[in-house]
């Protein structure tokens, strides 16, 4: 009896020997969507993102339609955007420094604008607030040039959040609504108002 028992597995995998052929199954493919489905979506998706705020190196904003957070190309950069059919470089850096004509009179130098006195400079910021903090909002033009910045600067001492917009005179203006629009949801992470 007790060689049957071992004799009775061994048969069964003896009898399943030889029987290698090959089996195959069919498996229903996923259904493709209709293009009009496809095309829905897609119309969609930039209202959903303009919708909801993101979150980014300490804080959170409304991206407008278009805009979409990349990685960064410096090190020194904490978030940066790229928007939809532009070549506008939107970043944001942060600083210890924050002395206003200093850094204004450095972007009108990368656009090739001669230094403005720190009166003229007061007369072209434009001020507002986000989450309690005030932001300096500025747009340089270099018509001849073709060539602008629109920053904003916010005092979150003991740092300075540098948001700086750089491209072609016509994209950046095209732009500078949503831009604006940007800042002004910013809310900040861990800084008291």
């Amino acid at each position: 009896m007790r060689n049957t028992v071992y004799l009775l597995p061994l048969a069964v995998l003896l009898a399943s020997c030889g029987n290698e052929g090959v089996e195959t199954y069919r498996v229903p493919k996923e259904k493709a969507e209709t293009p009009a489905i496809q095309m829905a979506q897609q119309a969609a998706a930039p209202a959903m993102q303009a919708a909801a705020p993101v979150s980014s190196a300490g804080f959170t904003a409304d991206l407008p339609e278009g805009w979409k957070e990349v990685p960064s190309s410096s090190a020194m950069r904490k978030a940066s955007y790229s928007i939809e059919g532009t070549d506008i470089d939107f970043y944001l850096i942060s600083l210890s420094m924050g002395d206003v004509p200093s850094n204004v009179n450095r972007w009108r130098g990368q656009v090739g604008l001669p230094n403005a006195t720190p009166e003229e400079i007061e007369a072209d910021i434009e001020a507002f607030e986000a989450d309690g903090h005030e932001i300096k909002y500025i747009e340089i033009y270099n018509e001849e040039g073709g060539k602008g910045i629109i920053a904003a600067i916010v005092d979150l001492a003991p740092t300075y959040w540098y948001f700086t917009g750089k491209g072609s005179v016509e994209e950046l203006r095209a732009n500078a609504e949503g831009m604006q629009a940007f800042l002004k949801s910013i809310q900040f992470e861990g800084h008291n108002h």
